[in-house]
């Protein structure tokens, strides 16, 4: 087994700095005509503003006044692409995994619901990374593949351009497409060396299995004991070193990431810490 050890991954994706969106916050205003447009673009700015201050309500309510004046004409579906957003902050920080899960499918609903109004460029590609991102955190693996794939190319911030290919990967690899997720990987690290990103792609790079880690030892006499304990279960037990010198056991592999959800799932009780790598 390769070294493994504990990661963390980002957590939703918030990839908005400034589009040419009617509202976007530090985005200077289109010159508009007509007092409908000019309220449209007032309720934009509104509800931007009240998101990038965690005032999720206002927020809301902004945008559904201007879902209000027109659902399908202009505007729509920049209102539409800020309430998926506040929904995906809403399941980041929800207490419990099922009002996540409802979150998460509100903004699926509503993202899917935007690009149905086809709307324009850049802002069809950041609705289909939403769409990625919630139906990933849904573990909607295939359909998180395909929208980050369909929105890389359009997005031009290279940050969140990085995440995306690199999150796309993920999502090929949680499908057991090893081959496909490595050559996203290789090209996160091609692309964008010395990144965050491509330090984490590194570190998934070259998987063909799933382990599930149960812990991990300062010393060898603990990692070899938890190992003993893990064999004499029936279970195969591999060690490795992390990077900081730390021995690492893990039970596996398995195939597929169904697999290692229910091997951790067995796992769990007697081991709380215990997660799926990679």
């Amino acid at each position: 087994m390769r070294n493994v050890r504990r990661r963390r991954t980002p957590g939703w994706i918030l990839v908005l700095p400034c589009l040419a969106l009617a509202a976007a916050p530090g985005c200077a205003p289109r010159n508009r005509s007509g007092n409908a447009e000019v309220s449209r673009h007032t309720e934009l700015a509104n509800a931007y503003s009240a998101f990038e201050q965690r005032q999720y309500d206002q927020a809301m309510a902004a945008a559904d006044r201007v879902l209000a004046q027109d659902s399908v004409g202009p505007g729509s579906a920049e209102a539409l692409y800020l309430k998926g957003r506040v929904e995906e902050q809403k399941a980041k920080d929800a207490a419990g995994k099922s009002d996540a899960r409802d979150h998460l499918r509100e903004a699926r609903s509503i993202y899917q619901r935007a690009l149905a109004v086809k709307p324009a460029q850049p802002l069809e590609a950041y609705l289909r990374a939403g769409l990625a991102n919630a139906s990933y955190f849904l573990e909607d693996y295939a359909t998180a593949a395909r929208e980050w794939a369909a929105a890389y190319p359009q997005i031009n911030d290279a940050d969140a351009k990085a995440w995306v290919l690199y999150r796309a990967g993920l999502s090929e690899q949680r499908q057991g497409r090893f081959a496909e997720a490595d050559r996203h990987f290789a090209t996160v690290q091609q692309l964008f060396p010395g990144s965050e990103q491509a330090r984490r792609a590194a570190t998934h790079q070259g998987a063909a299995g799933f382990y599930v880690q149960v812990g991990t030892f300062a010393t060898n006499a603990n990692a070899d004991n938890t190992a003993g304990m893990l064999k004499a279960q029936g279970y195969t037990a591999v060690k490795a070193t992390d990077p900081s010198g730390r021995q690492s056991i893990a039970v596996g592999p398995v195939p597929t990431y169904q697999q290692a959800k229910s091997l951790r799932d067995r796992l769990v009780a007697q081991y709380p810490g215990a997660m799926i790598v990679p």
